[in-house]
């Protein structure tokens, strides 16, 4: 199979698609991590299930990134992945490396194993991966898919607040169970890494964040008020520091809460 080099400026990228509907929380956070690193893709606004995305995902789930380092419409030398996770770590890796301190990352690089900062180094990408994962997996399913979700369809079938609040209250206290202890992990990881009154999860932003944020804007958007409860302060000033970011507004539009 084959494996592109590191590229390093746009004119050595060739050409990235992202297939997906910005309506999706994991298109956003490959959206926002791709502006984040400065990177050009071409975005192809697909439903799950579609005819072009079995091409690419053998369940036709989003989202689905192609690199052609060649040419776009090159079939051979492409590189396709469809899983979130795997999908950041390629933009990182492949297309933020760079040697200039000025280009952004959101996954640490990696130091040699003779460097004497090694072990901070593993621990701290071990960390983002961790909690990158609980976002994805619980997070995103028990915030996402059964709150936030059901929330606007039954919004846009024409269920009343009232008619909401009851059909949802055992998801929205399940939401708020998980957001809690998501504070606690975030806040126990910050302590382990020794970070002090840090903006983002580990300090600067990484993808960690730029998973969580999707999520955490829907969910505001919906007025359950959980994010001002004063239960989860940390998330709460998190999410409005992120929300004033270019790629956090550039997604804004195709989210569930830009229909708000």
């Amino acid at each position: 199979m084959f494996v592109p080099a590191k590229v390093n400026s746009p004119e050595n990228i060739g050409t990235v698609e992202l297939f997906g509907t910005g309506l999706s929380t994991d298109v956003q956070s490959i959206i926002i991590g791709l502006k984040e690193l400065n990177i050009f893709f071409i975005h192809q606004p697909s439903m799950p299930g579609s005819s072009e995305l079995f091409e690419f995902s053998p369940l036709g789930t989003i989202p689905v990134l192609v690199h052609r380092p060649n040419a776009i419409y090159a079939a051979r030398d492409r590189v396709v992945l469809f899983e979130p996770l795997a999908i950041a770590r390629y933009i990182d890796e492949i297309f933020g490396a760079s040697d200039d301190p000025k280009q952004p990352h959101l996954f640490p690089t990696p130091v040699a194993t003779h460097d004497r900062n090694y072990n901070d180094n593993a621990l701290l990408r071990v960390e983002i991966d961790q909690i990158s994962s609980f976002v994805v997996i619980q997070v995103k399913k028990v915030v996402e898919n059964s709150y936030v979700k059901p929330f606007f369809a039954l919004r846009n079938n024409g269920a009343s607040r009232e008619d909401i609040t009851a059909a949802l209250t055992e998801a929205r206290e399940a939401a708020e169970q998980v957001l809690v202890l998501l504070e606690r992990i975030i806040a126990s990881t910050q302590e382990q890494l020794k970070l002090v009154n840090p903006e983002y999860i580990f300090g600067t932003i990484s993808w960690a964040d730029v998973f969580l944020f999707p999520i955490l804007r829907d969910l505001k958007a919906t007025q359950c008020g959980l994010l001002e409860s004063g239960n989860l302060p940390w998330l709460s000033a998190w999410l409005q520091r992120f929300s004033q970011r270019p790629s956090a507004i550039a997604t804004l539009g195709s989210s569930f809460a830009g229909s708000v």
